[in-house]
């Protein structure tokens, strides 16, 4: 019997958990004023507001925030930074993540940074977020994530999407920087 190398098992087992998840994230192109050294500037060991649409679960926002918020921690690569709904003083007020949660009308991920009520569906039923991450009314990143079957705030895919969501709307960089071709 022949044995798997060590990395072809991690990669085949990791696969295979991936494949269980009914969770996923699809990231727009940053726009071309996003850059790393502005997430630095917005964010680096700083409160970073986060603004909330929606609740699927029907708690109370406070309980909600503090079902999302843990999975949203840690996830800005290479900037320690404290995602909160409530920032203090260090929070620099041109920026925001905003996470909307089962939007009841078709509307652009750009459009979450504006200060607009956002009209939200009851909760109950699949989940569709869309985020971004906004400077001064405009979105730098986006991200849209659903997932089909949520199992409640503490189900693992659920804070799985808010960890993805975190993460896509912070992209270590924009991909037509590696490019290098006129048709990217």
């Amino acid at each position: 019997m022949r044995m798997l190398p060590p990395l072809a098992a991690l990669l085949l087992g990791a696969s295979v958990l991936a494949a269980c998840t009914n969770e996923r994230v699809v990231a727009s192109e940053p726009t071309p004023a996003y850059t790393r050294s502005e997430v630095a500037y917005a964010a680096s060991d700083r409160d970073l507001r986060v603004v909330l649409h929606g609740n699927p679960f029907g708690l109370t926002p406070d309980r909600f925030a503090d079902k999302v918020l843990p999975h949203m921690q840690d996830r800005v690569f290479g900037v320690r930074t404290n995602l909160t709904t409530t920032p203090n003083d260090t929070a620099r007020r041109d920026y925001k993540v905003v996470l909307a949660f089962n939007i009841s009308e078709n509307m652009l991920n750009s459009a979450l940074c504006t200060e607009g009520p956002i009209p939200t569906a009851p909760p109950g039923g699949p989940i569709i977020v869309q985020g971004a991450f906004c400077r001064s009314g405009g979105a730098l990143t986006s991200a849209t994530g659903w997932l089909d079957r949520p199992q409640g705030p503490d189900d693992p895919d659920f804070r799985s999407l808010i960890s993805d969501m975190t993460f896509s709307l912070f992209p270590s960089q924009r991909s037509d920087l590696l490019c290098g071709r006129p048709d990217c």
